[in-house]
């Protein structure tokens, strides 16, 4: 009996730890990123993107998992103005030189 009293226990402080957390619902997420519902709903399905939990049939994010993900995400450029020209630019710049 007593190992079921720890274990109901141990059961609580998880669920405990895990609702006192924020979370975001597939709205919100995908609004806060700007990646589309059907590509967050994709990703779930691929086994991709941020992590997710489910509560029944309702899926949500928990924000320091979302900002961990956020954060592990490729970043580029590297803050200079340079333009990189579109390749039919580069294109007729090559015909122009050679003709």
């Amino acid at each position: 009996m007593r190992g079921r009293h720890l274990f109901g226990q141990q059961i609580e402080q998880e669920v405990t730890g895990i609702m006192s957390e924020r979370f975001f619902t597939e709205y919100e997420v995908s609004e806060r990123t700007r990646i589309s519902l059907g590509t967050l709903r994709r990703w779930r399905l691929e086994n991709r993107g941020p992590k997710f939990h489910k509560f029944g049939s309702l899926v949500r994010y928990a924000e320091d998992e979302l900002m961990a993900w956020e954060e592990a995400q490729p970043k580029g450029g590297d803050g200079s103005r340079r333009r990189i020209p579109p390749q039919s630019e580069l294109a007729a710049a090559r015909l122009r030189r050679a003709g």
